[in-house]
């Protein structure tokens, strides 16, 4: 068996837009974009990058998975674009981290603050209100939540060893794909635990809809092309998560400022309709909650890992690359994984040990890394990078008020480890592409 990985990383300016495919011998295809979106300064283009997009794989075509870090708006403004019901792509299942109100709240409060004309968004707001119905506007078959799982667990494959099951756990939901023509079966693996419902939700129009909507451990992957095969390829996500002592404070500031206690507060915030006001006509009493944690509150992101889950020497695989004006092999490599971080809140000695405890022997099949946060200093952790040991890093960051994205230190960092680090910018000639053939070795049995 024969499987090619294409990725790009594209040029959106301050932002995050990442397309990739995977295709097997008989031409059966399975789509999945990581974050669509940049901030109001870069929508120009934002929007030429997910035209140029849609144009390549065809209006109305499917994307299997559309993955979302977390909702700063720079991650998620382009995806009404990018799933627009008569010119955009049919998507199947949209993957987010599951995140309570708190986190919804800070991170409306923090666009407003960094980029205001994120207000004018009604689909920003829906998001933060009620995350199920703002996705289930777009046409999903499922939503898929994901949270964080047991510690003593880990990703399908991390320890080296095949330490999951084919089918995963006997009590994860039934979440797969597949069924679409041309298209390749996925299913979960791995050991952890879920459950679905059925989530009602509003239309534009004001209809009533249902959508499958599915909570699981960040201990379960997406795997597709097994089979017979020697491998998997596998997307494996990873919950960093908030802080509870800083959400905590954060509600506090909030109930402060709307002059209740915290517990009624929680309360009332449970409805959506109180949440939704809160959005449109208390923005002084979130913007004086966001000040006082502003410089120490991280929000709960999904890193992901896309990669082959092998036996050792059971595959053999081809990369090439074009880094910008740079361009890289064809050439043999065993590094080839991918590897996004979001905006996780990796530069945290306690919070990093859980990630790479979480990905084990994945880190050092990882060949792309894309470096936390948009490269900044303060997400940086040397060591972290040290250990992944990754030969490309990738910062997607344009110019942006008095924001040093990449940092110096980071980019330091990288450059005297002798790595080759990539900036993608607003600029199309900045962009990433990466393909990647990898096929079993003869002789080999699965």
């Amino acid at each position: 068996m024969t499987l090619i990985n294409r990725r790009h990383q594209r040029a959106v300016g301050q932002g995050f837009f990442h397309t990739a495919e995977l295709e097997a011998e008989d031409g059966r295809k399975f789509r999945y974009v990581y974050d669509c979106g940049a901030m109001k300064k870069y929508e120009t283009e934002r929007n030429a990058r997910i035209d140029e997009y849609l144009s390549a794989v065809g209006a109305n075509a499917e994307l299997d998975v559309l993955f979302i870090s977390h909702i700063h708006f720079d991650h998620i403004s382009g995806i009404e674009r990018l799933l627009d019901k008569t010119k955009g792509l049919k998507v199947d299942t949209i993957v987010m981290p599951l995140i309570n109100v708190a986190d919804r709240l800070f991170a409306y409060a923090r666009a407003v603050n960094e980029d205001p004309a994120t207000i004018n968004s009604t689909f920003f707001r829906e998001l933060i209100v009620d995350p199920a119905n703002a996705l289930g506007r777009l046409g999903p078959r499922q939503l898929l939540f994901v949270r964080r799982g047991s510690p003593d667990g880990g990703a399908p494959g991390s320890t080296g060893e095949d330490d999951d099951g084919p089918d995963g756990a006997p009590d994860i939901p039934r979440v797969w794909g597949g069924e679409r023509a041309g298209g390749l079966y996925w299913k979960l693996i791995g050991q952890g635990t879920g459950y679905e419902y059925e989530q009602r939700f509003t239309e534009s129009d004001g209809t009533e809809a249902v959508t499958n909507v599915a909570e699981v451990d960040d201990t379960l992957a997406i795997a597709t092309a097994g089979g017979e095969s020697c491998f998997e390829w596998i997307l494996s996500p990873f919950v960093d998560p908030t802080i509870q002592s800083k959400k905590d404070l954060f509600l506090g500031e909030l109930a402060s400022a709307r002059g209740m206690p915290v517990s009624d507060l929680k309360s009332w915030l449970a409805d959506t309709q109180n949440v939704a006001d809160l959005l449109l006509n208390g923005l002084p009493d979130l913007t004086a909650a966001y000040e006082v944690v502003a410089n120490d509150f991280n929000l709960t992101s999904l890193c992901l890992y896309s990669g082959p889950k092998a036996r050792d020497g059971s595959t053999e695989s081809v990369y090439q690359a074009s880094l910008g004006s740079y361009f890289f092999g064809p050439t043999s490599l065993k590094e080839i994984g991918w590897l996004a971080t979001g905006d996780a809140a990796l530069k945290a000695k306690i919070r990093a040990a859980a990630f790479a405890k979480h990905y084990g022997t994945h880190m050092g099949k990882t060949g792309t890394l894309t470096v936390p946060h948009h490269g900044s200093d303060h997400n940086h952790n040397p060591e972290l990078v040290k250990n992944i040991d990754a030969s490309f890093h990738i910062v997607a960051a344009d110019a942006f008020s008095k924001w040093k994205h990449p940092g110096s230190k980071m980019v330091q960092c990288v450059a005297s480890m002798g790595r080759f680090l990539s900036v993608v910018t607003g600029n199309s000639k900045s962009e990433v592409e990466e393909t990647i053939s990898v096929r079993c070795l003869p002789n080999r049995k699965p």
